[in-house]
């Protein structure tokens, strides 16, 4: 590695004859280029790094900005992408769908290439009908094709030729925010670092619930450009929807900090997508999406590479930092006398073990805020019940004052209460969705910041012991749900264990009797479907809320062991060098000082 100084007078000369964008552009690479060759020859310990820097420089080089489309479930966001591209390719629906981020980018046909989470090779599709994608697609991003992403896809990759994809953007549909039933925040979360610019989409139903409001203050700190959808505004009229306008601007504005330069669009993505299908161009500019189309447009023709490098040039700081504190760790301990440097790896090792005190203290507090969300579950479980119980007797009443005694139909009875099992318990489902959602979200906020304490800890501790520079990396919160449940819409509760039906029976007897035999029956349905359908609801919002805790203790439980191997091996390395190989410790000092003035160099230039 070369250990001289950068030679910026090479950049200059290199990107003179081009404007400034173009030089910008050519100085980032250039960066990239040498900032990578480094960390190449730092050694194999640096491959990681060497890896993220190339996959950053790649990015750069084909210009693929990500462009994600964020918010709550049910906002509307892949029926917004679908109008964009101008056919009903994503699939939609009521029910939330897993957590598998689609990216769309340009190309002359659709494709499709399924990448998985293990060694599998990805599978790729190509000359299909847009029926036959869309049910391919179906199979392996919604939860009734691949339910619990049993399939273990990690991402799919989707080409299509739509216009808006020719400028070099690759749009992403993301799992959307705050439900129980669907991979939702922390797939989304742990999804932002590759974003590099998001469209949040809202709607006026309402236009923004705290579950929202949370996950954007966490975008807003990690995506610099950032463009509001404010969706169905075709089911408000002026008056309301300049009032749910006005209060949205006045949340994200008081309690978010966001300013009037990200700007809002008022849309239908639903009469868009109409309108694209049914070649309307007038119902296109009514539905609110031309002026989307034409600001994204101006965006990626004007601005696209600026806030490509911004958001490329942050990302490489980071890992760059990362490595010059590795290598500052190892100048250090190289440089110690060996009974020094054995010393501090002493306190060291003590610090390590007080870290793994409040490590599993850690724990212990979120195991007890586990428990108290199961006991919480467990009193929302038995309102239910009483809730549902008393709304399914209001139905069976209704039923009986518009039918005449000698009219009474059970099949009818028994129709509505299917239909108004659906209704209430979706809804109620929705309505425990979200305030679990909240609720989790604000419960593991503060593990969160305690956890990132106590990396922080590990690292400072390094950092001060061996009297280093210290930067700070961003770090991220999240959580999983996944399981939705099922409705019972009729159960067979027979009073006898006979052959003949009860209905039959029935007939044989006077009125007055058939109809006290029917209320108890209906008494019977309705206890019956109340059981089943709440203990399906407690249930998937018990396995939800586990496996919320349960990924979230080891994400970082992980986090935690990759900060001890991040720092303690470069000084443990350091050390087997120190005591084996002394004659070669000026020369490994050199280089590696040389490379972290080098690095640091890097990062002061990817700031201008």
């Amino acid at each position: 590695m070369d250990a001289g100084p950068l030679q910026l007078s090479k950049i200059v000369s290199v990107s003179c004859a081009h404007d400034e964008p173009s030089r910008a552009a050519l100085d980032f690479q250039f960066l990239l280029g040498e900032a990578i060759k480094s960390a190449d020859e730092l050694g194999p310990q640096f491959a990681s790094d060497k890896e993220k820097l190339t996959l950053l420089r790649t990015r750069l080089e084909e210009g693929r900005f990500h462009l994600a489309v964020l918010g709550q479930f049910k906002r509307g966001k892949s029926t917004l992408l679908n109008a964009l591209l101008g056919e009903a390719l994503l699939p939609t629906s009521v029910v939330p769908l897993t957590a598998i981020p689609t990216f769309l980018q340009y190309g002359h046909e659709i494709r499709m290439r399924v990448s998985f989470q293990d060694e599998r090779p990805a599978k790729e599709f190509s000359g299909n009908s847009l029926e036959a994608c869309v049910e391919i697609l179906q199979g392996f991003v919604t939860e009734e094709g691949n339910p619990k992403n049993r399939l273990g896809v990690l991402q799919v990759e989707i080409s299509h030729p739509a216009p808006i994809l020719q400028h070099g953007v690759v749009l992403i549909d993301t799992p959307g925010i705050g439900s129980t039933f669907t991979h939702n925040t922390e797939a989304t979360l742990s999804f932002l670092p590759q974003c590099d610019a998001a469209l949040f989409v809202v709607s006026a139903d309402p236009p923004l619930t705290e579950v929202e409001a949370e996950f954007l203050k966490e975008v807003k700190s990690r995506v610099n450009r950032l463009f509001f959808i404010f969706n169905k505004v075709d089911y408000l009229n002026e008056q309301e929807r300049h009032a749910a306008l006005t209060f949205f601007k006045k949340v994200v504005g008081e309690k978010i900090g966001v300013t009037n330069d990200h700007p809002v669009f008022c849309v239908s993505a639903r009469r868009g997508l109409d309108a694209k299908l049914f070649e309307d161009s007038q119902l296109w500019t009514e539905s609110g999406l031309h002026e989307v189309e034409s600001h994204l447009v101006c965006f990626l023709a004007y601005e696209k590479a600026n806030a490509l490098r911004e958001a490329l040039g942050r990302k490489a700081r980071d890992v760059l930092e990362d490595v010059i504190m590795r290598l500052r760790l190892s100048v250090k301990s190289l440089q110690m006398p060996l009974q020094d440097l054995e010393e501090r790896l002493q306190v060291f090792a003590q610090e390590l073990k007080h870290a793994e005190r409040e490590r599993l203290a850690a724990q212990d507090l979120l195991a007890g805020d586990r428990k108290r969300a199961l006991g919480a579950l467990e009193q929302e479980a038995e309102s239910l019940r009483e809730r549902s119980s008393e709304h399914l007797e209001g139905v069976v009443e209704a039923s009986f004052s518009v039918m005449r005694d000698g009219d009474v139909s059970e099949q009818e009875i028994l129709d509505a209460l299917a239909e108004e099992v659906t209704g209430f318990f979706q809804t109620s489902a929705e309505d425990v969705s979200r305030n679990f959602g909240l609720s989790v979200t604000q419960t593991l906020r503060p593990h969160q910041q305690r956890a990132d304490d106590l990396i922080e800890l590990i690292r400072q501790a390094a950092a001060q012991l061996f009297d280093i520079p210290y930067h700070a990396p961003d770090s991220s919160e999240a959580f999983e749900m996944k399981r939705r449940p099922h409705w019972v819409l009729r159960k067979r509760v027979p009073t006898l264990p006979i052959v003949v039906p009860e209905e039959a029976l029935d007939r044989l007897l006077p009125a007055a009797m058939r109809m006290t035999r029917l209320k108890k029956r209906l008494s019977r349905q309705i206890d019956t479907l109340v059981r089943h359908n709440v203990e399906n609801l407690r249930w998937a919002t018990l396995q939800n809320l586990n496996d919320a805790f349960r990924r979230f203790g080891l994400t970082l439980d992980q986090r935690f062991q990759e900060t001890i191997a991040a720092t303690h091996g470069a000084i443990e390395a350091a050390y087997v060098k120190r005591k084996e190989h002394a004659e070669a410790i000026a020369e490994e000092v050199s280089r590696f000082e040389a490379a972290a003035g080098q690095l640091a160099k890097f990062c002061a230039e990817l700031e201008k």
